[in-house]
């Protein structure tokens, strides 16, 4: 495939004095160079970005990178908040010197996410479009994750805007700061894309997370069972969830966060998507004890 000759020195970066962001517009692929050849980043460890080579993952040379415009995300979430953006730099002998870029954030999923980094693409008045890529590591469903960034400046920072790209093996992952809008467009034509040739098909759910095992039932280690009722649109989302029946209601509570979040693929009756209503049955089981090491 053709693909556009976009890079930046990492490291290299010229950062931003006025500091916005701005809503992703297309999902992408993490290109970077592996002997003469661009290929897609599979995971970062600190700065350093890994591709796949026959069947192995190995260090790339990770000094150039381009973002390539795919058709999809992974279908999952994750919650950028607190955004802090700013920079430093130090006074010596009349002259500003070491420059950083710095970012805090908070990050959030309902999924269990392996191999995540991130991804920022900044566009600059002194060096025009730069990407940084850098290591988030696993997140664990609803354990916040706190992000620090700090990165080295040639320069000053000149006025600019950034994008907020995050990734889980190596695909681009829906993120808050993306608009609300656009998120669930891409959603729905992810959605009629899977229907488009069907003729006639029963509700199967698409993408959403499990139930977390409700913390206040930790030391109890009690089974349970739940049954929501739900009412699934033409375009997949789920409508006015409500429990029908379930053995604690801890348990119901948190089969409704999760089924809140849940989206499925419709109902379809002769090539047409209609809307259905459903009984989900959940079971919840205790989680293993953590392993004690010795």
């Amino acid at each position: 495939m053709n693909l556009p000759p976009v890079f930046r020195v990492a490291i290299q970066l010229s950062a931003l004095l006025a500091l916005s962001a701005v809503s992703l517009v297309a999902q992408s692929l993490l290109l970077t160079e592996y002997k003469g050849k661009l290929l897609p980043v599979i995971r970062a460890r600190d700065t350093q970005p890994f591709v796949e080579v026959d069947g192995k993952q190995v260090p790339a040379e990770g000094r150039r990178f381009a973002l390539y415009k795919v058709e999809e995300y992974l279908p999952v979430f994750i919650s950028v908040r607190d955004i802090d953006v700013g920079s430093t730099y130090v006074e010596m002998g009349g002259a500003a010197i070491n420059h950083e870029f710095k970012m805090k954030a908070k990050l959030e999923t309902p999924y269990s996410l392996e191999n995540v980094f991130i991804v920022l693409e900044l566009d600059t008045e002194s060096a025009g479009k730069v990407i940084f890529m850098t290591e988030v590591g696993q997140l664990k469903s609803r354990e916040i994750k706190y992000l620090s960034l700090r990165v080295p400046m040639q320069s000053a920072m000149g006025a600019g805007h950034y994008l907020i790209h995050l990734f889980s093996n190596g695909s681009e992952v829906l993120n808050s700061n993306i608009d609300p809008m656009y998120r669930e467009a891409v959603v729905d034509r992810m959605t009629e894309k899977r229907i488009a040739a069907v003729k006639d098909a029963a509700p199967k759910l698409f993408f959403g997370p499990a139930p977390d095992y409700p913390a206040a039932l930790w030391k109890s280690k009690t089974s349970g069972k739940v049954v929501v009722s739900i009412r699934i649109g033409a375009n997949g989302r789920v409508y006015d969830p409500a429990v029908m029946s379930a053995t604690d209601p801890a348990f119901g509570e948190a089969a409704l966060t999760a089924v809140r979040l849940w989206r499925f693929l419709p109902r379809v009756k002769d090539g047409h998507a209609i809307e259905a209503v459903a009984s989900m049955p959940l079971d919840f089981t205790p989680p293993p004890e953590p392993v004690k090491k010795s």
